[in-house]
């Protein structure tokens, strides 16, 4: 709706005033700082946090845990841009982080058919025959948008700006995970941790963006500007990158994954509602594909996004 209407007031007035287009006057360069925040759906790496958590409740005596949703969080926004006239051409470095916390997560392959919950304490004074302990996890996602953006923003009064934008750029990015266990038992191993890194697949990825913009201008080299749009962006796939470390009970859960394996959804051909996490190669996926289904897990990060910034500008007075 605001767009049409800018665009309608740009159109009707531009028999008359032709500076709306004109990319007239001094050049001006413009420094901007905001803060804002990103939401997207990321469908699938949802139903892969939904599924570790179902890991927890239904299979190898894990405790369960809950899982909070992955849709958006803050971000900020740095650009350096160039205007003439109404137009501005820029270019902004975006910075998304957002981390996933478990900790004291207990876990006993001795009792699969709990129904009442331990703790990592309860373990620590139980004998235990079989490989149980107590697991402190963290995933770290962080994301690098940088897009070079065309917007068009006439001076409408003396002291606000406003109009229509369009960018695009690449999306950058990787997640870490860290896996800390202490076991206990009779002949319990020894505490282990392992760290990974998980990369998109292809390791940069296209993003573009629309917006509407309007900057107050009351002073002259100091304005606000409010900003609001749409992205879209997508990741092709997630691959477990420079392993470090080991640990027992992460091999047990995903039969030992190594450099260069994928993360995927998997599900038993003779019960495709049993949707699980599996990480392994494309290959092994080929060679299993008799007995599983197979869908990659992909990101997906379009959405809307909002933010508010101060502008710093030079030109002549």
């Amino acid at each position: 709706m605001t767009t049409g209407l800018l665009l309608g007031l740009a159109i009707s007035s531009g028999a008359t005033a032709p500076e709306l287009w004109r990319p007239a006057g001094a050049w001006e360069i413009s420094g901007s700082i905001s803060e804002g925040y990103t939401h997207y759906q990321a469908q699938e790496l949802n139903e892969v946090l939904v599924l570790m958590e179902s890991l927890t409740r239904e299979a190898a005596g894990l405790n369960p845990y809950t899982v909070t949703g992955f849709d958006g969080h803050p971000a900020t926004q740095a650009t350096l841009a160039f205007r003439k006239g109404p137009w501005r051409l820029g270019l902004e470095v975006e910075f998304w982080t957002q981390t996933f916390q478990q900790t004291d997560v207990p876990f006993d392959l001795s009792d699969n058919a709990r129904e009442s919950r331990i703790t990592c304490a309860d373990l620590a004074t139980k004998q235990v025959e079989t490989l149980a302990g107590c697991i402190q996890a963290k995933e770290e996602f962080s994301f690098l948008p940088i897009t070079l953006q065309l917007s068009w923003m006439p001076q409408w009064t003396s002291w606000m700006r406003a109009g229509v934008g369009y960018g695009i750029g690449v999306l950058g990015g990787s997640a870490s995970m860290e896996l800390s266990t202490q076991y206990f038992g009779s002949g319990a191993a020894r505490p282990d941790h392992i760290s990974l890194d998980i990369v998109p697949d292809p390791k940069v990825n296209a993003v573009q963006k629309l917006f509407v913009a309007a900057e107050w201008t009351p002073w002259r080299h100091i304005g606000l500007e409010g900003r609001g749009g749409f992205r879209f962006s997508q990741a092709g796939g997630f691959t477990l990158s420079r392993p470090t470390g080991s640990s027992q009970v992460f091999d047990a859960a995903f039969q030992a994954p190594g450099e260069g394996d994928q993360l995927w959804i998997r599900w038993p051909e003779s019960a495709p509602d049993r949707r699980a996490i599996w990480i392994g190669s494309r290959q092994d996926a080929m060679v299993n594909s008799s007995r599983y289904g197979h869908q990659l897990v992909h990101g997906d990060f379009s959405g809307w996004f909002a933010a508010l910034a101060i502008n710093f500008r030079w030109g002549p007075t």
